[in-house]
């Protein structure tokens, strides 16, 4: 499958030169990187936990899968947040990014945006002292085929401190105008340039209408899930490394 990414104008081309979107098999965690999968015996661990190794996070399948898959959109310039109580106790709270400084562009809307606290309502997120949800504009289009979303979300294995990236669900062969709103982790930060911002999953879109069953298991499905399971602790191998 063949995606293309363009900036939304030429004024950010630079930005797609400087800090551009990597496949995330690219950019992985640093702990990932650095993380060895253990292969310790599940009877030796069972004997001794202290003196032999569980298997490490790198080693579950569904982790793997999730840091290695898809795009991730490293933040193309510094994000920066100061928040200071004052005696009075009021709040004196300033953010920018170093982009409207590159192109010198106003930094709303052409960068940071944000929605009302009205539009967030009895959801828990981090929001700014004028009760505002903040979102960051995306400087690019991501090309897909026809009949293919994208599932915006926040790089969560990459665990950053400073915001929470709100996820979501883009028909992108439709539409490839994208914010990505975020919910203030830390009132006081600085966000470098090429922090894994977002991770990109494509999808072929399902055209069929779900239907849900909940239902007992058949006594063969029941079978080949205690055989899968048998042979996953005999083997010690799953789906990725058999």
């Amino acid at each position: 499958m063949n995606i293309e990414i363009i900036p939304l104008n030429k004024d950010f081309e630079i930005f797609a030169d400087l800090y551009p979107p990597v496949l995330s098999n690219k950019i992985q965690p640093e702990w990932y990187k650095k993380a060895k999968i253990h292969k310790t015996d599940h009877w030796l661990y069972e004997v001794d936990p202290g003196q032999f190794p569980a298997s490490s996070a790198k080693s579950c399948p569904a982790i793997q899968d999730t840091v290695v898959e898809g795009i991730t959109i490293p933040l193309w310039g510094k994000l920066r947040m100061y928040t200071e109580q004052l005696k009075n106790g009021s709040y004196v709270q300033k953010w920018d990014f170093t982009g409207r400084k590159a192109l010198d562009l106003p930094l709303s809307p052409n960068f940071i945006g944000y929605h009302t606290g009205e539009q967030t309502e009895d959801m828990p997120l981090g929001l700014n002292k004028d009760n505002m949800l903040l979102k960051i504009q995306m400087p690019y289009k991501i090309i897909v085929p026809e009949g293919y979303n994208i599932y915006y979300t926040d790089p969560y294995y990459h665990f950053r401190d400073d915001i929470r990236c709100m996820s979501g669900i883009v028909q992108a062969d439709k539409w490839g105008m994208v914010t990505f709103p975020f919910s203030i982790e830390n009132e006081n930060f600085i966000m470098e340039a090429g922090t894994p911002l977002v991770q990109c999953f494509i999808y072929k879109r399902n055209q069929d209408k779900m239907n849900l069953t909940v239902r007992n298991g058949t006594q063969k499905e029941y079978d080949d899930i205690k055989k899968q399971t048998n042979e996953l602790f005999l083997t010690e191998k799953n789906y990725r490394t058999k």
